[in-house]
């Protein structure tokens, strides 16, 4: 090889090349713009949105958002394969266990009675259970291509971080249309379903990831 060939191949490698933190800016929030806008077409938001917001019921849009940014966080962390993911995973769990001691005390206060008449809405149970993994598709599916793009050490926990990160984000969407407000339907029900989808991730992530 020639000097200058030499010197070529090395100014190409130096050249600056594309953050992958913008394309996942730019490609999750286009995922999640377009998740929302069809479930906006296709269900609505619900009449009653400002006054939701605006009581205790916001509970639960801002936990499923809180989870969604924590694991996203995680998931980012995890496409470098130095990254500590202890920290990450550690609130995951807490805000896991968090919703499932409310669970407990829920079904304390209302017992097997009060979470037969919370989920006896049959078609909204339903509606929730379709519609939170097809928001999350595209999200979910944006993340994996990040993480592709970096050397995920453990290829079904990175995964799992997206599932529950694209779950979180697309729960939180569901929740502004959801008129389901009890914490006996709202706890189980978008707990399974974003239990289901971090399943759905971690899956694709031990097959999608590795290196």
């Amino acid at each position: 090889m020639r000097t200058e060939e030499l010197i070529a191949l090395l100014a190409a490698d130096a050249a600056p090349r594309p953050d992958p933190a913008r394309h996942l800016g730019l490609w999750l929030g286009g995922a999640l713009a377009l998740a929302a806008a069809a479930m906006v077409g296709a269900l609505g938001l619900r009449p009653d949105l400002g006054a939701a917001l605006a009581s205790p019921v916001a509970a639960k849009t801002l936990v499923p958002l809180v989870l969604g940014l924590t694991a996203l966080a995680q998931a980012r962390r995890l496409a470098r394969p130095e990254a500590d993911g202890r920290p990450g995973w550690r609130a995951v769990g807490a805000l896991a266990a968090a919703a499932a001691a409310a669970l407990v005390l829920a079904l304390a206060a209302g017992g097997p009675a009060g979470l037969a008449a919370a989920l006896a809405d049959r078609a909204l149970v339903v509606t929730c259970l379709v519609s939170v993994p097809l928001m999350a598709a595209l999200p979910l599916a944006a993340l994996l291509w990040h993480l592709r793009r970096g050397a995920p050490v453990a290829p079904a926990k990175a995964g799992l971080a997206a599932g529950l990160a694209a779950a979180g984000l697309a729960t939180a969407a569901y929740s502004l249309h959801c008129p389901g407000d009890a914490p006996l339907f709202a706890l189980p029900v978008y707990g399974a379903v974003i239990l289901a989808v971090a399943a759905a991730g971690a899956g694709l992530g031990a097959r999608l990831l590795r290196w």
